[in-house]
């Protein structure tokens, strides 16, 4: 909630630049997103040490490129919210640095090579997903499986089985398009490629929405 609230009130601070809204707006509705911003930052004091617990269960998982990929965008999100939790510091006053320009480079960095981890994670398990597909509708093609599937207990188990698997595909792009969109954040920041405050805010909501849909999914189902 709060991450939607900031990046619309972002979008809303964009659009009375662009449209030449007054100093008075346009420094209330910056007050306001720099205030959002550090209540999130404070929210999140305790993720870099979740990251690290996600971290170290993760050694365990099955040699595969997903283990790196879990192990890597986790140990990269400890980093970068750690740099984030000074930075946190230094805008609330609890103490000043004045490096805090590099500071906020090596978090905006780290976020990037996380969110690459989680691109490329993504990715791979979309590709095992589409696979399953395939095989699943090559067994409903085949003569064999037609004559099986006369009796309607194994009709309905199979069609239940591909519905689970295409919602797991379909979770898994939305997750996908979420990486996507984080992505062109610190892209943007670290000046590896320029885009609009506008268009980031844009992106940046529709991140936040989807995230907030995998959250309510998560605690309480569909």
């Amino acid at each position: 909630i709060f991450r939607t609230l900031q990046y619309t009130f972002k979008f809303i601070l964009a659009l009375n630049i662009i449209y030449n809204g007054s100093e008075e707006t346009i420094a209330c509705l910056r007050t306001i997103v720099r205030n959002i911003q550090i209540s999130r930052q404070f929210v999140r004091l305790g993720r870099p040490l979740e990251h690290m617990y996600s971290f170290y269960k993760s050694l365990n998982l099955k040699e595969d490129l997903s283990k790196y990929c879990i192990l890597g965008r986790n140990l990269a999100y400890a980093i970068y919210l750690t740099f984030d939790t000074i930075v946190w510091i230094h805008k609330s006053g609890i103490m000043k640095f004045e490096n805090m320009k590099t500071i906020s480079i090596n978090s905006q960095f780290f976020w990037l090579i996380g969110i690459t981890f989680g691109i490329i994670h993504e990715i791979y398990i979309l590709s095992r997903i589409m696979g399953k597909v395939s095989e699943m509708k090559d067994v409903f093609s085949s003569k064999e499986e037609k004559e099986k599937e006369k009796e309607i207990e194994v009709r309905k188990r199979r069609s239940d089985d591909f519905r689970i698997i295409l919602d797991e595909r379909n979770n898994h792009c939305l997750i996908l398009i979420q990486h996507s969109c984080d992505f062109l954040q610190p892209i943007s920041y670290l000046g590896i490629y320029r885009i609009e405050p506008i268009f980031l805010a844009l992106f940046g909501i529709i991140s936040s929405l989807i995230g907030a849909r995998t959250q309510w999914i998560k605690v309480n189902g569909k």
